[in-house]
């Protein structure tokens, strides 16, 4: 079978029901899987207390259309005298100029009210984004949370000395 007015050896298309079955996945539930993939993608902040920091996770896709969606959990990490925050990139899976516009303005805060802010990033595509935007050599990201926090403790100890 042809369409009208195309030639014999053009194909055929599918039908909307074959189109369908043909973009899914051949095992497992795709709804299961379209859903896990707009957990992973959808930006969301997750905050926790470590000691006497408060740690900021960046979930997902961190650009324009998620900065509204993880920007309200930073303003409130940043908040009042002399906080101390620890932003984690590493559950990051998208990262623009837009999430770099949202670091420099909490690195404002915390310097405007007294505090310290610290960066976990092992991506290199993000550190390449802070790279561009300069705001590598300001943030001095770390690998993991341990030696944000081992950086700290030792920033304070210098402090205390001088």
């Amino acid at each position: 079978m042809t369409q009208q007015g195309a030639p014999r050896d053009a194909p055929v298309p599918l039908d909307r029901g074959a189109q369908d079955a043909a973009r899914e996945p051949m095992s497992g539930d795709p709804a299961d899987q379209d859903a896990d993939a707009a957990e992973d993608v959808a930006p969301r902040a997750r905050t926790r207390r470590v000691g006497a920091y408060t740690v900021v996770e960046l979930h997902g896709e961190i650009d324009i259309a998620g900065v509204g969606s993880v920007g309200p959990a930073l303003d409130a990490a940043t908040a009042g005298d002399g906080p101390a925050v620890i932003v984690d990139l590493r559950p990051t899976a998208f990262f623009d100029c837009s999430g770099l516009g949202l670091l420099c303005r909490a690195h404002r805060r915390v310097l405007e009210r007294g505090g310290r802010m610290r960066l976990v990033c092992d991506d290199a595509l993000i550190l390449r984004t802070l790279r561009a935007g300069r705001m590598l050599e300001v943030l001095h990201p770390n690998a993991t949370l341990e030696e944000a926090l081992r950086e700290e403790e030792r920033e304070e100890g210098r402090e205390e000395e001088g």
